[in-house]
């Protein structure tokens, strides 16, 4: 069966229960990764702004190359935000070396968010995001699949 990107509700709860949030389908787009009919990883994005979009990531597993060009493909190309926001536990280690692997920059801390602590406050311009390259087209062929 392999690898698949999916979208919907069911992502959305995926991704909500892995992170311990809210997920509400009616105002929220959530992209996932399958494998052989398990989800593996997820996006929730949100609050769309015109120019940016906040996202929910839920990466336990690891991604691929091809995920990586469809989530940012949503983000930019279909709604056409100029940054992509994300939030991290900065007890989260791992995933703030994640995000920053990815290109993210962190823009701040807001002290005592989490039950463990602050709250990263991650960005990604568009500019800066290198999952949109000729490198990345031919592994993705998602623009306006998600919308």
């Amino acid at each position: 069966m392999g690898r698949n990107i999916i979208s919907g509700q069911r992502v959305g709860d995926w991704v909500a229960n892995e992170l311990g949030i809210g997920y509400l389908a009616s105002r929220s787009q959530a992209i996932g990764l399958e494998k052989d009919g398990e989800i593996i990883a997820g996006i929730v994005y949100e609050n769309w702004t015109g120019r940016s979009i906040v996202c929910h990531m839920a990466f336990p597993n690891p991604i691929t190359a091809r995920f990586l060009s469809a989530i940012f493909d949503y983000a930019f190309n279909v709604c056409k935000v100029e940054k992509v926001i994300g939030f991290t536990p900065a007890a989260n280690v791992k995933a703030q070396k994640l995000v920053e692997k990815m290109g993210f920059s962190t823009e701040g801390r807001i002290k005592d968010v989490y039950p463990d602590g602050d709250m990263i406050l991650n960005t990604m311009a568009k500019e800066n995001c290198r999952f949109l390259g000729k490198r990345y087209e031919q592994k993705n062929n998602t623009t306006s699949r998600h919308a």
